[in-house]
């Protein structure tokens, strides 16, 4: 009973400090709450980290929100399933309103079944709640702060440092996706806020969490003794991977910068490069022909995941809220009758990123040749799933950041700074080598290296949930050459690129304003 309380503490701190919502993001101090018998033992501290990571897990796993990085303003459709999936449609033509407006209860009066099936499932409605993922910032910040509480003699300055270095980390996390879902979000950092907070752009808010890190990133370990906390708990190349993220953001939304950033994502690749996989061998490639093993979880090539393995008893989610079910049907989907999937990748989209006549091991691997370009949900893409055991299902782990992505994001800031197109070339072909594809350039008419290697981003990280921020952080969202549904300058500077916030975040709080662009 006392484990299920200290796992509640984080939840407990937000609700009972907050009653009824009254005041935006204001808390008061849990000195009460944990009292005199709290943040005592080095027990304390991990078990108030594992409910961190918990947190996150519920604000990214209970909807559909990470595998619209994948459906939105993509070349994608319902496949031939009954119930259609009509949000897959509004979803490749940016259409959010037509997509949060279906029930999900199915009780409104005059509802239709067929067409509001998916909300009850998808839970596109609880998007715009950024609650959360405050959660996680608030409980972050406690235990940044309180771990200094802790007076335990198997409780070490090093383990001190560890466990505020991961607290850093998280709570960055939880605004990596905050800005990315609603563009400029409130940042704050204190353990317990007490004032209405307006929204901070978004720039700032990436500096000030890359800032942040870079002052804890040492006190991470490369990786962990215990492969049951490899890559699902925080590593030092978690926080070059997010660090190289946000620079590359900040890049797009401050070009008078741009440079400094790229460089900055630079120094960082090779902080992975040159002590993570050689000097620590932390990190490597696996081969292709292992792809789902690093869909499975706790690989060598991951970087930070979400840990849903039934094989350690985490607590399951909704298989729909994966991408991996969208795209999978019998034999490779236990408990359902499916015989095609619900996404459907158009042909010419697939004929563009894997051209009939081109070598590429990823095509016989990840798809069955004959389904590649089929339309109608035939395929499966079969990177999460172990081909030679079909019943397996889909116990595959959410993946934020591997190795694959953050050596392509590494790439792109060596093409993008001038004068590195060879290292940039280098590190897209590690890509394409391990793929058995072929290399860059092939022929003469191949194309600019910027080009070849948002490509890549697309083919390797299919179903990762990177296309659409990838489409929003290039700008390439408004250029019809790369978008499906190409985005308006004028729409895209008012918003549309992000979610709509939940009114609720304007009770009592006079600085808040919501995205205009939706209401």
């Amino acid at each position: 009973m006392m484990k299920r309380i200290l796992y509640i503490i984080p939840l407990l701190v937000v609700l009972i400090a907050n009653p009824g919502c009254k005041k935006f993001l204001n808390v008061e101090p849990v000195t009460s709450l944990s009292g005199n018998n709290y943040w005592k033992t080095a027990k304390d501290a991990e078990d108030f980290t594992k409910d961190v990571y918990r947190l996150f897990r519920t604000a990214t796993m209970s909807n559909i929100l990470l595998a619209t990085g994948d459906f939105r303003n993509a070349p994608t459709k319902a496949g031939g399933t009954f119930p259609k999936r009509y949000d897959f449609d509004y979803m490749s033509g940016n259409d959010l309103k037509r997509t949060l407006a279906a029930d999900a209860t199915r009780t409104r009066p005059g509802y239709n079944a067929e067409l509001e099936w998916y909300q009850a499932r998808a839970r596109y409605d609880m998007i715009p709640d950024w609650t959360p993922f405050y959660k996680v910032v608030q409980s972050a910040n406690i235990l940044y702060k309180e771990v200094d509480r802790i007076d335990d003699p198997a409780f070490s300055d090093k383990m001190k440092k560890q466990y505020r270095a991961e607290a850093v980390f998280m709570r960055c996390m939880a605004y990596f996706y905050l800005v990315r879902l609603y563009g400029d979000v409130p940042y704050y950092t204190n353990a317990y806020n007490q004032v209405p907070l307006g929204r901070t752009p978004l720039v700032t808010v990436f500096k000030s969490c890359i800032e942040d890190l870079q002052k804890v990133k040492d006190d991470l370990p490369w990786t962990y003794k215990d492969p049951a906390n490899r890559a699902v708990r925080a590593m030092r190349g978690s926080a070059d991977a997010l660090m190289m993220h946000m620079n590359m953001w900040c890049a797009s939304f401050d070009p008078n910068s741009a440079l400094t950033y790229y460089k900055a994502v630079d120094e960082l690749g090779l902080d992975i490069e040159n002590i993570g996989m050689a000097e620590q061998g932390a990190y490597a490639l696996l081969p292709i022909e292992q792809t789902y093993l690093v869909m499975f979880g706790r690989s060598q090539e991951g970087l930070f995941e979400i840990q849903l393995s039934s094989n350690y008893g985490e607590v399951s989610v909704d298989r729909r809220h994966k991408f991996s079910n969208s795209v999978a049907h019998l034999p490779f989907l236990t408990s359902t009758d499916r015989t095609v999937s619900e996404l459907a990748y158009r042909s010419s989209y697939m004929k563009m990123i894997y051209p009939e006549g081109a070598t590429d091991k990823r095509k016989n691997i990840w798809f069955d040749i004959a389904d590649i370009y089929d339309e109608s949900g035939k395929g499966i893409i079969y990177k999460f799933f172990n081909r030679a055991a079909p019943t397996q299902g889909d116990d595959d782990n959410p993946i934020i950041f591997r190795l694959a992505d953050v050596i392509l994001l590494h790439a792109e800031a060596l093409a993008e700074l001038g004068g590195e197109d060879g290292r940039a070339q280098d590190l897209l072909n590690r890509i394409r080598s391990r793929a058995g594809a072929d290399l860059f350039p092939a022929n003469p008419g191949d194309g600019k290296l910027k080009d070849a290697i948002y490509w890549e981003r697309c083919k390797e990280l299919m179903g990762e949930g990177h296309y659409y921020y990838d489409l929003v952080r290039t700008k390439r969202i408004m250029d019809p050459k790369y978008s499906y549904r190409p985005m308006a300058y004028s729409a895209f500077i008012a918003g549309a690129w992000t979610w709509p916030i939940a009114s609720k975040a304007l009770t009592n709080n006079p600085y808040m304003v919501l995205n205009n662009y939706w209401q």
